[in-house]
């Protein structure tokens, strides 16, 4: 009797553990003495995190420390807190210990959290924030600053998207505890639909923040975060949505998740890993116009050059809804909810890549409920040679859909489970190690490629 999928997944999952162990392989570096040689590993750092004096107040510090878009040299940290004011303090990992570094920063609260950048870092350390209010403090979160310019490791990343049902989301609790080098949250973090007030997104926002799965990561790396349409409404088109529940749904989500704003203030910019690896973070919602603009002309040419200038070895895309073309699946239906329904700008951006011969790029999305590691298009098509990884649904309903389809040569990978996502990046093979991990623990799928 032929063994069902979840039987063989079973199986292999204890295997999949198992250093150098690999599930599936597609064009692997040649990792001998006369090939490409793997980058160094990152900096030890203590196991333990900071034990600063103080209170725990769990009830003044609900949610405690989230840190975002962490670059070489400063972070942005946010504070969800029941008191006007608070004081943020660090300590930087030396050897085998964790040391307070710099002075303390006073941080007035406004909305619901108090935000602050902190300067003065190191690239490449290990922090550990804490915020006090009085003598009380919130739990204490760990984070990496980026590498500097000529910064050159393997990296790791974690990712998911869609967090709704299915709470806990033990699958990112499995995720933090490895401690990536930073986390991706890539769209529906919050199904808001029912709110239209900055107090109604807020609710959601605290919801998210105290569900055991978001506060593990959110206290052991930094965030980076894109929308999709589910933190404001349902299929979103920014550009014909009420400007009032648009921006109360951005005030909200700012507050709750810390970043740096882009140009002109908008949601899509771009962080920098050294020689290994530049973040795009696109804002796939905001500019639509529900006919032919998916992204503004502003936002497409930034992306465009950005691609082109780039000079690190992996150039990520962080995508709220997928660009590979799901004609063999889907055909025509839910094209609105894919690049594909923007059929002018998705040639655009692929003509560009592949007209600039520019290596390295990844596209990294979510929305669709199930995972993949996708060719972004049909075989033989001109860009067949660039990847997709699809993350998550962290917690949301399964596209059990998922899992009646076989693999193939455009979809290596393909199926639905609760899992958030870790992705290892050597940008001296030119490797990208893919494990998509779900509530157990259980690696559920193994992919890698050379790009």
């Amino acid at each position: 009797m032929k063994p069902t999928r979840r039987q063989m997944l079973s199986g292999l999952s204890a295997m999949a553990l198992a250093p150098g162990c690999k599930k599936v392989s597609v064009d692997a570096a040649d990792t001998g003495l006369d090939g490409p040689v793997p980058a160094p590993l990152r900096s030890p750092e203590p196991e333990k995190l900071w034990n600063p004096d103080g209170e725990l107040a769990t009830d003044v510090f609900p949610s405690g420390v989230q840190v975002g878009d962490a670059g070489p040299s400063s972070a942005v940290v946010s504070v969800w807190v029941n008191a006007d004011e608070v004081t943020v303090l660090l300590a930087k990992a030396v050897e085998a210990e964790w040391i307070p570094v710099g002075d303390e920063v006073t941080v007035t609260r406004v909305g619901a959290s108090a935000q602050c950048l902190v300067e003065g870092l190191d690239a490449d350390s290990a922090y550990c924030v804490v915020a006090f209010s009085g003598t009380q403090r919130s739990a204490v979160s760990r984070f990496r600053t980026a590498l500097g310019p000529d910064g050159f490791r393997q990296v790791t990343i974690g990712a998911t998207s869609c967090l709704h049902s299915n709470q806990p989301w033990l699958n990112m609790s499995h995720v933090a505890a490895t401690r990536p080098d930073l986390f991706m949250l890539l769209g529906d973090t919050v199904y808001a639909d029912s709110a239209s007030t900055v107090e109604g997104y807020r609710a959601y926002w605290s919801e998210a923040l105290n569900t055991q799965g978001l506060i593990d990561v959110s206290g052991a790396t930094s965030l980076v975060a894109t929308w999709d349409d589910h933190e404001v409404f349902n299929d979103l088109e920014g550009l014909n949505a009420p400007p009032e529940r648009v921006e109360a749904a951005l005030t909200a989500f700012r507050e709750a998740i810390p970043q740096r704003q882009g140009l002109d203030g908008g949601i899509w910019r771009k962080l920098s890993w050294g020689e290994t690896a530049d973040i795009f973070v696109l804002d796939g919602r905001g500019e639509r116009d529900g006919a032919e603009q998916y992204l503004s002309d502003e936002q497409m040419e930034w992306l465009k050059s950005g691609l082109e200038e780039s000079t690190a070895r992996f150039k990520l895309v962080m995508n709220s809804v997928p660009i590979t073309d799901f004609g063999a699946i889907f055909g025509e239906v839910l094209m609105a909810d894919r690049w594909q329904g923007y059929p002018k700008q998705r040639g655009e951006i692929i003509d560009h890549i592949v007209g600039n011969a520019i290596e390295g790029v990844l596209w990294i999305t979510g929305d669709f409920h199930f995972c993949t590691a996708s060719r972004i298009d049909i075989p033989d098509g001109p860009a067949m040679d660039q990847w997709e990884v699809m993350v998550g649904p962290g917690g949301s309903t399964l596209n059990f859909a998922a899992n009646l389809l076989e693999p193939s040569e455009q979809f290596p990978v393909i199926f639905a489970e609760w899992s958030s996502t870790l992705i290892h990046l050597d940008p001296g093979t030119g490797t990208v190690r893919v494990e998509w991990v779900g509530d157990s623990g259980e690696i559920w799928e193994q992919f890698e490629l050379t790009i």
